[in-house]
């Protein structure tokens, strides 16, 4: 089992069954963040939504079976990637069981050079570890070899810890994913202005929208910006206050309060019918005389986007995109059918029959000139305690992957040998990025450390590689 959670492919398998579950969360709507789309999805396919419901896909991101998930990348991570820390180069290792052998050991590394210097063993030694901390370079280990001595020395070596941190970051960053998906939760709060409503998460706290406020761009029905002025109180204990809008919640006790989206329910205040240069303001359910008629007219039923379903009335969704009042007349010896009128479109008029099927009508000689809605406001309510989990493993992956990728390693072998009164220096270099990228470097580096072991040098700098060892 332990062999299974360790294998890379296991791994991949994992991230692909998360992201193709994270692409089904984003095509069906969730109850947290939509609900009435997700009723309409229901209401739409309800053999599928038994289905879907069953597996929770309708709230998919705390389901027990996507939160496995999870959990099982973040151990696999660990059993995989953070079992055992980033690979060392085991350079003393290496050294005391090939010291004898150094050319095979230097020939391990894409770049070599060799070099004398006029400094005897000790001094030559020393002077070439002073060399390569001046670069910057740190002496990682030394050691005796039979014939003289040997260092290693590193240049940025923190960058085998880059892949090793953004693998630690992952499994942060599922542990947030984790917390949010069990202790957090996301819904959707909508409240007719002037109303309240208690949350489903919280029952002990109740919102009120005291006003909601909309701005249209000139000449249209397109919001230019919607807020409204929310209280939260705790039985009578008033939590906080404050007029949100877009991107300016409010926040309590780590429990934030978005203005997500508006509509229209069907309530509204008052209509206003036109008849001829003769403006009359109808409040709900209120009788006003027509004029010059024995009859009186009720407005009662507001459709905010008004469409025929099964020959009735009915609204397609909660925006103001066609809204539409019905009218109720009362008076004279002849019944007059209720008639519907719409605001945008004033030679439009149904006639709604006892049976509630709709007819065209002619116009009448009144149209319905505006309409004051009673809005609701809809207020997503979300809670994550995990967010400052993921916004640590997120900081973290970002160190990771600068580490990795714009630290660029170095490491040279240095073996330094006894030649008469003088030393023989052998370097073997290596680098993150490859030998061409590191060719102009190693070669510009040796120049200075034969400057700096002999700075009297008429000896002659070898280029060649080091002979093949016999």
């Amino acid at each position: 089992m332990t062999k299974l959670f360790r294998s890379v492919r296991f791994n991949i398998f994992l991230g692909a069954a998360i992201t193709l579950a994270a692409a089904v969360g984003t095509l069906i709507p969730q109850l947290g963040e939509a609900p009435e789309k997700a009723a309409a999805f229901q209401g739409a396919h309800p053999q599928w939504s038994r289905l879907f419901d069953f597996f929770g896909f309708f709230d998919l991101y705390h389901a027990w079976w996507f939160m496995g998930l999870l959990g099982l990348m973040a151990l696999d991570i660990v059993l995989c990637q953070l079992w055992s820390p980033p690979p060392q180069f085991a350079c003393e290792e290496e050294a005391s069981s090939r010291s004898s052998r150094k050319e095979a050991t230097l020939r391990r590394n894409p770049h070599q050079a060799l070099f004398a210097s006029r400094l005897p063993l000790e001094r030559a030694f020393a002077q070439a570890q002073r060399g390569l901390a001046a670069q910057g370079y740190r002496i990682a280990a030394d050691f005796a070899t039979p014939a003289g001595a040997a260092f290693v020395a590193t240049k940025h070596g923190l960058q085998r810890w880059g892949s090793y941190l953004a693998h630690i970051a992952f499994v942060v960053i599922l542990a947030g994913a984790l917390v949010k998906g069990i202790f957090g939760f996301v819904e959707m709060v909508p409240v007719m202005e002037g109303r309240s409503q208690a949350l489903q998460h919280k029952p002990q706290w109740e919102l009120f929208v005291d006003k909601f406020s909309v701005k249209y761009y000139d000449g249209t029905r397109e919001p230019k910006d919607f807020a409204s002025r929310l209280r939260v109180k705790q039985g009578g204990a008033l939590l906080a206050q404050k007029t949100i809008r877009v991107n300016a919640p409010l926040d309590i006790q780590g429990v934030r309060f978005y203005q997500a989206t508006w509509g229209a329910g069907g309530d509204f205040r008052s209509v206003t019918l036109k008849a001829g240069d003769v403006f009359t303001e109808l409040p709900r359910h209120a009788r006003r005389r027509i004029a010059g008629t024995p009859f009186e007219v009720e407005a009662d039923v507001m459709m905010p986007n008004f469409t025929a379903e099964d020959g009735g009335p009915a609204t397609a969704s909660l925006d103001l995109d066609n809204p539409a009042v019905r009218f109720i007349f009362h008076g004279g010896a002849r019944k007059i059918r209720p008639l519907w009128l719409f605001e945008n479109d004033p030679q439009h008029c149904l006639v709604e029959g006892e049976d509630g099927a709709l007819t065209h009508a002619p116009k009448p000689p009144f149209e319905l000139a505006a309409i004051d809605p009673v809005l609701f406001s809809g207020i997503q309510v979300a809670y994550d305690p995990g967010y400052k989990i993921v916004l640590a493993g997120s900081g973290l992956w970002l160190i990771g992957t600068i580490m990795l990728f714009y630290l660029h390693r170095r490491r040279l072998w240095v073996i330094v040998e006894p030649q008469g009164g003088a030393s023989c220096v052998s370097v073997g270099g290596w680098s993150s990025r490859g030998a061409q990228d590191f060719e102009a470097e190693f070669g510009l580096l040796m120049e200075r450390l034969r400057a700096e072991m002999e700075p009297r040098s008429d000896l002659a700098l070898s280029r060649n590689p080091l002979p093949e060892a016999s």
